[in-house]
C-alpha cells in the first residue's frame, strides 16, 4: 500500500525537502531506538524485575493479580479476567498505594503496587477524559501514517483540539505550504484505513519531567504506534483496534505548515453512513471557519 501513496507525494515533497531542512530546529529524533533507550532509562532493564500486586477494582469481587514492576501494564492485568475486558479498555485510573490516584494509558507500564480501575466508551463518570484521549490518539495516528506515506523529510507538530470543535488535526511542517490534493488525500484515507485495521497497539512512556529536559523530549508521554514515534501530552487509547469510521477531509495552509483536518468516531459506537456522513460534513464546516 506505501508505492501508491508515496509515488503520488514524491515529487512535490522531493522540491520542498531542502527548504524543511533550513527551517527544522533542533530535537530528538523520535524513533523506535529512541523509545527503547527512554524505556529502559525511566523504567529500568527488563530482564530485572520485582513482582508487584496490582488489584483490579471495577468488577463485582476486586481480584489481585501478581505482575512485574515497571514492565506488565493494566491490559495485562485485565487479561488475568478475560480478554473481552481487556480489549475494552480505553483508559486506566491507578491508585498506588503511595501517593495520589492518576489516568494513565491502558498500555502504560505500572511501577509501583496499586489498584486499578477500567475506563471504557461507555463511561458515564469521565467522558471528556476519554473524548479528548480519542482525539489525541487520532491526531497521532494520524501523523504515524502520514510519516510512512510522505517521502522526504516531514515533522508534525498537534493543534490542541476541543472535542466541541469535532475535528481533530495535525500541522504537517515540511510540505512548503503545499496542500494536499483531493485525489492525495483519497489516496492517503486509503492507507491510514489499512494502517488502522493492522490493530496496532499505543505503546506508552510516562516521562519525568527532568527525563523530558534532559532528553529534549516535548511533552510528558512517548508514545510507539508501529514504529512511528512521537511526545505528547496525556494519556491514548489502547489500540488503533478502537478506532471506527475515519475520514482526513481536507488540508490548509497556516503560516509555513500544512494543518490536516479528520474525524472519527470509536468502532464500538457504530453509525448508519447518512448519520456518519453529517458528522464529517460538520466536521468540515468547522474546520474550514477557523483560522
Amino acid at each position: 500500500m506505501k508505492v501508491p501513496v508515496r509515488s503520488l507525494l514524491a515529487l512535490r515533497k522531493t522540491s520542498t525537502t531542502s527548504v524543511a531542512a533550513v527551517e527544522k530546529t533542533p530535537s530528538p529524533i523520535l524513533s523506535s531506538e529512541f523509545f527503547d533507550h527512554i524505556r529502559h532509562q525511566v523504567y529500568g532493564d527488563a530482564k530485572k524485575v520485582d513482582k508487584i500486586v496490582v488489584t483490579v477494582k471495577n468488577v463485582d469481587d476486586p481480584r489481585p493479580v501478581l505482575v512485574n514492576r515497571n514492565v506488565s501494564t493494566a491490559f495485562h492485568c485485565f487479561n488475568h479476567l478475560s480478554k473481552q475486558f481487556a480489549d475494552d479498555a480505553v483508559l486506566v485510573e491507578v491508585t498506588p498505594s503511595v501517593g495520589g490516584a492518576y489516568f494513565s494509558s491502558v498500555n502504560q507500564p505500572i511501577a509501583d503496587q496499586s489498584e486499578i480501575t477500567r475506563i471504557g466508551f461507555d463511561t458515564r463518570e469521565h467522558v471528556n477524559l476519554v473524548n479528548e484521549a480519542y482525539w489525541r490518539s487520532c491526531s497521532l495516528v494520524t501523523a504515524a501514517f502520514l510519516r510512512e506515506a510522505l517521502s522526504g523529510d516531514v515533522d508534525f507538530g498537534f493543534p490542541v483540539d476541543n472535542i466541541q470543535n469535532g475535528f481533530f488535526s495535525v500541522a504537517v511542517k515540511g510540505l512548503d505550504g503545499n496542500v494536499f490534493t483531493p485525489d492525495e488525500l483519497n489516496t492517503i484515507n486509503r492507507f491510514g484505513k489499512t494502517f488502522i485495521r493492522e490493530e496496532k497497539p499505543f505503546e506508552t512512556l510516562s516521562i519525568p519531567q527532568s527525563v523530558s529536559e534532559e532528553s529534549g523530549i516535548q511533552g510528558d508521554h512517548l508514545v510507539r504506534i508501529g514504529r512511528q514515534v512521537f511526545a505528547t501530552n496525556g494519556p491514548v487509547i489502547r489500540s488503533t483496534r478502537q478506532i471506527g469510521r475515519f475520514s482526513i477531509f481536507k488540508s490548509k495552509i497556516d503560516d509555513s505548515e500544512v494543518i490536516v483536518g479528520g474525524v472519527s468516531i470509536p468502532h464500538c459506537q457504530p453509525t448508519s453512513s447518512y448519520s456518519w456522513s453529517l458528522i464529517a460534513k460538520n466536521a468540515m464546516q468547522k474546520f474550514s471557519r477557523t483560522q
